[in-house]
């Protein structure tokens, strides 16, 4: 059941929603955690019933790794961590590799498939990423206790469930056992949350897809498009992905800001960045913060120190300390997406970007007083980021390599003579085309992102560089009244007509 559907929006979350308030008035924090628990479990078997029992059994193996923790200490604790984690990897890797693995051995051998792609648990990247990082706090002492509901319901909780935002134990319990204080605020905050991130998904998004999708599926088929419908295609598919997602995350966190819990941020203005490592603080934000707490910090510590120890030098201790854990890590972030060569090239491409860019920080150390980057530097940059992540984009979209450098091929514009010509592959016109992505992009240069247009209402769980991110160049800011009102009305109005038209899927449903 998506967010973006009728039995969802009028049905299920306004019914979650009166049960949770019920529940607390009858039964304290004990009755809110039990409707949040049976809601999460509703809500999973009627997405994906078949994988209940993976999800079951994820909730049952972890929890207990997560007890045996707290109840160890020195190196017993830290091998049930690795056992747990280790667990938690494996799962990942079998559900997400064995076709891979299948398909590449065969080829080898030459020979058919070994084996087929086993069939993707919903959420099993996000709920299993969840998991390790509980473990792993525990381990750390970071968080000290589990209570059994409390776990159920930070792993079952519905908005984040099944595609993030990734949101660790120690942000959601404090906030899920509290006493609601400002149930009103909440309400106005979810719903507002909730009608943008919708608008987002079924207006922007699923508008975009219309030709965006057809058009990914006629170079699939071999067809070769010329330069300027290359390029069209690859930055309305990252347009329609960032609306589709953000959207997604602004539903998420409507529905948890209900029930009384903020959310981490997912996206903030990824596509104003002026460097590579600033797109990915600032795009799926949970995802690269979990990466870079739970991996990057636990190997580059251990990589300085054995390069130190055997006196590698400036170089040799920053090439093992920092550039080898930050291509490690953006290489686990592609191919976290799935088991498929063009999500290995994406997360390679991605690497050899970020190591790139950390060398050129290296050797080019600022020094103090040094004035600050002019605006045409910044713009040079911003050029540069948004090349690098159009190129590495081709490979996460495409079907398979072929279309990949078929893509790549196109867009140096080598292929045709004639950069402008428009075949007729699209579905529709090219100045419908122009004009869907001339007003996507006015929409993400020139407005603040859904936390600044909010933040009276506090949306989210602030991000620590929220303060040097520019609001656009219309800095428009909510505030109660009619006028606001009206204009949110009219989006909720919209957003639910054109749910009638479908497209209910969310592209990180597959992940």
């Amino acid at each position: 059941m998506a967010f973006n559907s009728y039995a969802f929006a009028l049905c299920f979350l306004p019914l979650v929603w009166l049960g949770w308030w019920l529940a607390g008035r009858l039964a304290g924090q004990r009755g809110r955690l039990s409707v949040i628990v049976a809601a999460g479990l509703g809500f999973y078997a009627m997405a994906s019933a078949w994988a209940l029992p993976v999800l079951l059994a994820s909730l049952a193996g972890n929890f207990a790794i997560a007890r045996l923790i707290v109840a160890s200490e020195g190196k017993t604790r830290h091998r049930w961590l690795v056992l747990g984690v280790g667990a938690n990897v494996l799962a990942l890797l079998v559900f997400k590799f064995t076709g891979f693995l299948g398909v590449n051995l065969g080829w080898l051998m030459g020979r058919p498939p070994l084996w087929r792609d086993l069939a993707l648990p919903l959420g099993i990247s996000f709920f299993t990423f969840q998991q390790i990082s509980l473990l792993v706090d525990l381990a750390r002492g970071v968080v000290r206790e589990v209570r059994a509901l409390t776990y159920l319901a930070s792993i079952l909780f519905f908005p984040y469930l099944i595609s993030g935002p990734i949101t660790y134990f120690r942000e959601f319990a404090p906030q899920i056992e509290a006493e609601p204080r400002e149930t009103a605020r909440d309400a106005m905050a979810g719903i507002t949350l909730f009608t943008i991130g919708l608008f987002k998904k079924a207006v922007l998004a699923d508008t975009m897809a219309l030709w965006v999708d057809p058009l990914f599926s006629d170079v699939a088929a071999g067809h070769r498009p010329v330069a300027a419908q290359a390029w069209a295609m690859v930055v309305g598919f990252l347009l329609q992905m960032y609306f589709d997602f953000s959207g997604y995350s602004d539903m998420a966190a409507g529905c948890a800001r209900l029930l009384g819990v903020k959310l981490p941020l997912n996206f903030y203005s990824p596509m104003r960045v002026t460097s590579i490592a600033d797109w990915w603080r600032r795009w799926h934000m949970s995802l690269g913060r979990f990466v870079n707490d739970y991996l990057f910090q636990s190997l580059a510590l251990p990589f300085t120190r054995w390069a130190a120890a055997r006196g590698m030098g400036r170089w040799g201790v920053t090439g093992f300390g920092v550039f080898l854990p930050t291509a490690i890590s953006m290489f686990v972030i592609g191919a976290w997406h799935g088991g498929a060569w063009t999500y290995i090239v994406f997360g390679l491409l991605h690497a050899l970007y970020m190591v790139v860019a950390e060398v050129w920080a290296f050797t080019h150390k600022k020094k103090r007083g040094a004035p600050p980057p002019s605006r045409t530097q910044l713009l040079r940059g911003h050029v540069l980021t948004m090349l690098a992540v159009l190129i590495a984009l081709v490979p996460f979209r495409a079907p398979n390599m072929a279309s990949a450098c078929l893509l790549w091929s196109a867009m140096t514009g080598l292929a045709h003579g004639n950069w402008l010509a428009w075949p007729v592959l699209a579905p529709v016109g090219g100045a419908v085309v122009a004009g869907e992505l001339v007003v996507a992009l006015l929409i993400v240069y020139t407005l603040p992102n859904t936390a600044q247009l909010l933040d009276r209402l506090e949306p989210s769980l602030p991000f620590a560089g929220a303060a040097k991110v520019s609001r656009g160049l219309l800095p428009l800011r909510w505030r109660a009244g009619l006028a606001w009102g009206l204009a949110m009305g009219a989006m909720l109005l919209l957003g639910l007509a054109f749910v009638s038209r479908g497209g209910n899927s969310f592209v990180y449903f597959g992940f």
